[in-house]
């Protein structure tokens, strides 16, 4: 496969390391970086087992090692660009697995196995509200505005978080654990 044009192949791994690091283009520190780029390439398909996610990683690479390699002191070029891919692809995996840890936790908390407040085909809505409401009352102050604007005024968690200046994380805590409390409490006084 063909990444970029191999240019300035007389010149060793320490000329082209020199040059780029004094150099106001990427000419030279591509030319090194292209020696490379298979093995690098490698690296990332290790790591995502995809080819294409692969070659777009590569590119990611890429694109960090034109910023770090004018600033790092570089004694072995495949080696430093190996370590460098490595923690790239660990560090974007790490964020796309926390990423898809919140969104199953955002699926979850909307999911029907989860507990509300009041379930819709009960007969008598009406009861359920006041057990809710006198339930609501004996939350924490942060828990219990979370809640009511969570599932009376039905607001999202992003409307929350700018209505009450909390962060996401912590607008999704008051909300878990006030509704943990509030199941205790419905079922305590049901």
């Amino acid at each position: 496969m063909k990444w970029f044009k191999a240019k300035h192949t007389e010149l060793s791994d320490d000329d082209l390391l020199l040059r780029a690091k004094e150099e106001d283009t990427p000419e030279y520190a591509t030319a090194l970086f292209t020696r490379y780029i298979e093995y690098v390439y490698g690296a990332c398909l290790k790591y995502y087992k995809n080819e294409d996610d692969a070659k777009d990683k590569v590119m990611e690479v890429y694109h960090r090692y034109l910023k770090k390699v004018k600033t790092h002191d570089v004694k072995n070029p495949k080696s430093w660009l190996y370590v460098l891919t490595k923690n790239f692809c660990l560090e974007k995996l790490r964020k796309e697995n926390r990423d898809k840890d919140k969104l199953d936790n955002v699926i979850l908390m909307q999911s029907d196995e989860v507990f509300h407040p009041f379930n819709e085909e009960e007969v008598d809505k009406e009861e359920s509200l006041q057990k809710m409401e006198k339930c609501i009352e004996t939350l924490e102050m942060e828990q219990k505005r979370c809640i009511q604007l969570f599932y009376l005024k039905k607001q999202s968690y992003k409307e929350i978080t700018e209505q009450l200046s909390l962060s996401w994380s912590n607008v999704r805590s008051l909300i878990q654990n006030g509704r943990r409390n509030l199941k205790h409490c419905m079922e305590k006084n049901a």
